[in-house]
């Protein structure tokens, strides 16, 4: 699992910064600032139509480097470079 301090540090240029922010903000369909398991779970199988309730779970458990449940924009930030 990443430690959050390795997550505020991924290097991105300000494109990639808007970017991913606007991803972010599709993800977080209620606007509240935080991606929830349910909204993650969403994204992940618009990606990959094939994956199961565990696998997404499993999924948002990683990314939530915090383990407080939701994923901030740091952790997403930190997942989606990781995963390119």
């Amino acid at each position: 699992m990443a430690d959050l301090d390795d997550v505020k540090d991924v290097d991105v240029d300000a494109g990639d910064l808007r970017e991913l922010k606007q991803s972010f903000d599709v993800c977080d369909s209620n606007g509240d600032g935080w991606i929830v398991n349910q909204e993650f779970s969403a994204l992940l199988r618009a990606l990959d139509q094939d994956l199961s309730e565990d696998e997404c779970l499993l999924a948002f458990e990683l990314t939530d480097a915090d383990g407080d449940g939701s994923i901030s924009f740091e952790e997403f930030m930190g997942w989606w470079t990781d995963s390119r």
